[in-house]
């Protein structure tokens, strides 16, 4: 029996880094809605994200603290994904699935550490660009799934809610309630949180087989 104990360790560590994965959109939404209260006259349509870290708020290190522990869970949740993952599709696909998520942790812990306007707050953008394909990743990830048709069904509504955004902000000048503070949040709903649902999908999966096999866990 006591053989088993590596593998028990392994299903414990993807277990909790799973759960980070859950938690990370809810910390990254919760922070600013934290946050808000203390930047006066701050606007959810109007505003940057980041600007509730800056000095014009009254406790800025609200925003900045929790963006650093969006970033840790995003790191533990790309591990999560990626052993997931990697027991579903080609290890490449699981490495960038988890690559793409780390790239999120990076730039959430930059964001935190580097307030505007430090310059190094907006450094390394490229990263953005793994962040916009993470729901597109896990979709081919998950594509022979037969059993997952309900979370590619909604990373399919994710991936599409994307490109029709791309087809307003064509006609941004056109749009009033367009503002740079929806659009970000809006983008964010469609890349964080299937990060947060996929996360969820495999925890409860992951305990599922414990149960059906609790030898082997």
């Amino acid at each position: 029996m006591s053989g088993l104990h590596p593998n028990r360790s392994k299903r414990s560590l993807t277990s909790l880094c799973l759960l980070a994965a859950v938690a990370m959109p809810i910390m990254y939404f919760g922070t600013q809605i934290a946050a808000a209260p203390f930047y006066p006259g701050y606007s959810f349509s109007l505003h940057s994200v980041s600007m509730l870290g800056t000095r014009f708020s009254r406790h800025p290190a609200i925003f900045n603290a929790g963006e650093m522990l969006t970033g840790f869970a995003a790191l533990g949740g790309a591990l999560g994904l990626y052993r997931s993952f990697r027991r579903k599709t080609h290890v490449l696909l699981s490495w960038l699935i988890g690559f793409s998520v780390a790239c999120t942790g990076v730039m959430c812990l930059k964001a935190g550490m580097f307030p505007m306007p430090d310059p190094r707050h907006n450094s390394w953008g490229v990263l953005q660009n793994f962040t916009i394909i993470m729901p597109h990743l896990m979709l081919i990830g998950l594509w022979k799934q037969s059993q997952s048709w309900g979370l590619r069904t909604y990373l399919i509504f994710s991936i599409t809610f994307l490109f029709l955004l791309t087809l307003l902000l064509s006609h941004r000048s056109s749009i009033s309630w367009l503002e740079n503070g929806t659009v970000q949040r809006l983008i964010n709903v469609a890349t964080l949180v299937p990060v947060g649902v996929v996360g969820f999908f495999f925890w409860r999966e992951l305990h599922g087989e414990s149960a059906h096999h609790p030898d082997s866990t």
